[in-house]
């Protein structure tokens, strides 16, 4: 399998219409590359969110385990008075 990668390189060395290729056309081709990236970029952002949206919707509801589940301040002053030591 990694016998034809050295061969694809040799070969792309070798073609002369890889130097015709003027400054005008190389950003056409380079412009067509981004293009095409960004797309794919896209379309797997796009499902990336669609799947994670139905996971979150198909996940059994758990309670809030979050930092402050166990902390109330029902029993609790806003201001507490220090204790002053004589």
């Amino acid at each position: 399998m990694r016998a034809w990668l050295p061969l694809a390189a040799a070969l792309l060395l070798q073609v002369p219409a890889a130097e015709a290729l003027a400054e005008p056309e190389l950003c056409y081709v380079l412009d067509g590359i981004l293009f095409l990236y960004g797309i794919v970029l896209t379309i797997l952002y796009c499902h990336l969110k669609i799947v994670t949206r139905r996971a979150v919707q198909e996940a059994p509801k758990k309670p809030d385990e979050g930092i402050y589940t166990g902390l109330s301040s029902e029993h609790q002053e806003t201001y507490e008075m220090l204790q002053h030591k004589p």
